[in-house]
């Protein structure tokens, strides 16, 4: 009797391990999803980003066609006309570069975070396993 009870402790014991095996296994593919969603969604704040940075060197670019074409016309013509598309033009590029280089910044940031917590309290769960 001594015998199957020794058996029957082993296989419990080998449940257990196979079904913390699973679990673990589980949470780490888990986390890594919710870590993959989250770069995802950091991508595509920095693709807004560069894109603002874009718009901001073709509006650059519309500075200087500003000097000449139509549009000088448009403002009463001559140097007048030209020095007022030029600056307006200036004064938008300058805008989008500013607004795109701190959404670039701040999407940094957070993905630095974003990775770094669930890794953290990944790590921290292994640890409390232990």
């Amino acid at each position: 009797m001594g015998t199957s009870e020794a058996e029957r402790r082993e296989q419990s014991i080998a449940e257990h391990v196979r079904g913390l095996t699973e679990e673990s296994a589980g949470l780490v593919r888990e986390q890594a999803q919710v870590i993959r969603n989250d770069l995802i969604d950091e991508l595509k704040r920095l693709g807004v980003g560069g894109v603002m940075l874009g718009g901001s060197g073709l509006l650059g670019l519309g500075a200087f066609g500003a000097l000449t074409a139509g549009l000088v016309g448009a403002f009463g013509g001559g140097k007048r006309g030209a020095l007022t598309v030029t600056v307006a033009y200036g004064a938008a590029a300058g805008g989008l570069a500013l607004a795109g280089r701190e959404q670039l910044r701040k999407s940094a940031a957070q993905a630095a975070d974003a990775v770094g917590r669930p890794v953290q309290a990944a790590a921290e769960g292994v640890r409390q396993a232990s």
